[in-house]
């Protein structure tokens, strides 16, 4: 018999094993190749399209080929531990390391051919209608289906890598096989226990408690919830917890329950659920953070999504422009001539003066004019309607950028605004996220400053004309219906700065911004959710190949029951249970990890008003993330319990 007879009986032996770990691999192909196809699409690469599409594109495939690359490793090396009696009857009858690294070389590039030429086919079959559900999405204007060859290309080059790398690794572990190891390698197991382990989960459960309590304090000051050092804190707590609830935490429940009826009445589902966790807590706690960022990238940009509207609300008014040193020179009555005759009614226009000065500080680095919008106290507070302290010879800085940090104007710092001809000074009293009277966009400024209403009205004396601008604020009875009143106050403005300077101060709108946020939301939606699924099938897939591999050990522990008369059905409820507590434990504590990552990033947003709306579409996803693994629990248990009673029935 030669290394090829073997290889190919021995492939088709675990014919059910390899046709797992074909499906996985076909399954990452094709949401690879369908990615790659959309990158590659000719319109898209031709400039068709916004930058920001093309880059989220991009770091999707990077994003697929990092999962990949751990997804493909460690199914094979879980069918290579399974494979270790077979490994160690072949050394006992004189086989030596190389001559196993040849039968899985031809085992994997068997199927790793199989498995590329079936992905890239799949994918080259459905990405007409991957695409064509993208573009109608996303609303790609002037991009159509195209297959380019370069995504044939690069999902080769792709998996012919991980493959390879695949490979290599098991090579390597092969060599080090010794046959005395390697004859326990397949009953290994991580189930060591010591008289410590209950203090630990203990430990565990309160360090995961006190993680979740240090969130809720850092998120809501802004000094904290975007410092490194404080989420580098929270990550290592959390973490730590996490692994330790895994590892240990089992091992305080059965201490708790020892000597107890429930447990004596239950003792077989028990200890057997004790021994799995214990065995297979590395993969849990993985299978946790994976579960955990699985639902903040579905759940974030769908959010946001279902939100896009109230963010637009969060605009002062309807429509706004600015009025500065010339540009959008308009006048009261050709505007009130302009709404006049508009199809939607308004319902009122506020005029609000402010002063544009140069600033001194490095925030001038963070603004295309190198200078800040000027109010009044009086004036915000009216607007607005929040109550500031500022004291006479001091300044308030409101930051409107959404990107955390106080954008080079920090709280005790000498602020000096200046026309040009004469400069004032202030002290800067505070600097913080807050609300402002216009839309930040109609400004190109990363913040607005108030100062004491008196220090206002002495500047306001003393600046040249150039400095003084004005805000017009529009609301109408209904804000979605002004599309065409919105067109029309574009182009008159557009057409009073022939000189391009209007477009430093764009007509900001409530309909621009929904429609905006739609569209970008609607992009991320389309990316995440793809790649949320996948992470999705991946945990469920791992758990499937876990137990399956594993299915020898559980076979034989079952078969000396068996003998002493436990029934089919008992063998079935412990199945179940144990099953039950691997599939869900995971998915409990990742979306304890979902929900604190998004209740941190909303924060650091600045969008505690609309947290209770996110976390209520948060729990949407969850609820389906549970529906589905709940689905997926059903099927295993179903064909795991079946294949582990018939090995019992055949082997009696």
């Amino acid at each position: 018999m030669t290394f090829r007879d073997i290889a190919f009986k021995n492939f088709k032996q675990s014919a059910r094993n390899f046709f797992s770990y074909f499906l996985c691999s076909t399954f990452a192909i094709t949401i690879f190749f369908l990615y790659a196809a959309l990158y590659f699409n000719r319109s898209i690469r031709s400039g068709g399209t916004e930058e920001v599409i093309r880059i989220v594109f991009l770091m999707s495939l990077v994003a697929l080929t990092l999962f990949s690359v751990f997804f493909i490793n460690y199914a094979h090396s879980s069918f290579i531990k399974a494979r270790s009696k077979e490994f160690a009857i072949l050394m006992s009858l004189g086989m030596h390391q190389a001559e196993l690294q040849k039968i899985t070389a031809l085992e994997n590039l068997l199927i790793s051919l199989i498995s590329m030429v079936t992905g890239i086919v799949t994918g080259a079959v459905f990405s007409r209608l991957f695409q064509n559900v993208a573009i109608d999405l996303l609303d790609l204007q002037g991009v159509s289906f195209s297959l380019d060859a370069a995504s044939f290309a690069v999902t080769a080059a792709v998996f012919i890598v991980i493959f390879a790398v695949s490979q290599l690794l098991s090579m390597q572990k092969i060599n080090k096989l010794e046959l005395t190891e390697l004859m326990k390698d397949s009953r290994r197991g991580d189930n060591k226990t010591d008289n410590k382990d209950g203090r630990r989960g203990i430990l565990g459960a309160v360090l995961l408690l006190l993680s979740v309590i240090y969130l809720v304090v850092i998120s809501s000051r802004e000094s904290l919830n975007t410092h490194p050092l404080m989420i580098g804190i929270y990550i290592l707590m959390s973490f730590t917890g996490v692994y330790m609830v895994i590892a240990y935490f089992g091992n305080t429940i059965v201490a708790f329950l020892r000597n107890k009826k429930f447990y004596y009445h239950h003792i077989l589902p028990i200890t057997e659920i004790h021994h799995k966790f214990n065995q297979n807590k590395r993969i849990l706690f993985i299978l946790s953070i994976l579960s955990g960022m699985t639902i903040f990238l579905v759940a974030s940009p769908f959010s946001l999504l279902q939100l896009s509207a109230s963010i637009a609300e969060r605009n002062p008014y309807d429509a706004e422009f600015v009025q500065v040193d010339g540009v959008h020179a308009l006048t009261g009555s050709e505007l009130e001539q302009l709404l006049k005759h508009g199809d939607e009614p308004v319902r009122q226009v506020v005029e609000t003066s402010f002063l544009t000065l140069q600033m001194n500080l490095d925030g001038d680095k963070y603004d295309r004019l190198k200078s800040k919008p000027v109010i009044s106290q009086e004036a915000y507070e009216r607007l607005t309607g929040n109550k500031l302290e500022v004291p006479e010879g001091g300044a308030v800085n409101i930051i409107t950028a959404w990107e955390p940090g106080n954008h080079g104007i920090a709280e005790g710092e000498e602020l000096v605004l200046s026309d040009g001809d004469r400069s004032f000074s202030y002290k800067v009293a505070a600097s913080y996220h807050g609300e402002w009277f216009a839309t930040p966009s109609t400004y190109p400024s990363s913040s607005g400053v108030v100062v004491n209403t008196s220090d206002y009205e002495k500047m306001l004396a003393d600046v040249g004309p150039g400095a003084i601008a004005k805000h017009y604020g529009i609301d109408f009875v209904f804000w979605k219906g002004t599309g065409k009143i919105i067109h029309q106050l574009k182009e008159l403005l557009d057409a009073g700065g022939a000189d391009g300077s209007g477009k430093l101060f764009p007509v900001a709108s409530k309909l621009d911004s929904y429609n905006m946020l739609k569209q970008n939301y609607s992009l991320f939606v389309f990316v995440t959710s793809l790649i949320g699924v996948l992470f999705f099938a991946a945990g469920g897939m791992v758990l499937y190949f876990k137990q399956y591999t594993e299915m020898g050990n559980s076979v034989s522990f079952f078969r000396k029951l068996y003998k002493i008369g436990i029934s089919d059905q008992e063998i079935r409820r412990v199945v179940s249970a144990e099953l039950l507590i691997t599939f869900f434990v995971p998915l409990v504590l990742g979306s304890v990890f979902g929900y604190c990552f998004i209740y941190l990033i909303t924060h650091v947003m600045s969008g505690a008003d609309i947290m209770s709306e996110f976390m209520k579409n948060t729990s949407f996803v969850v609820a389906i993330y549970f529906v589905f693994q709940l689905s997926f629990y059903y099927i295993t248990k179903r064909k795991y319990s079946r294949e582990v009673i018939g090995k019992l029935t055949r082997a009696v």
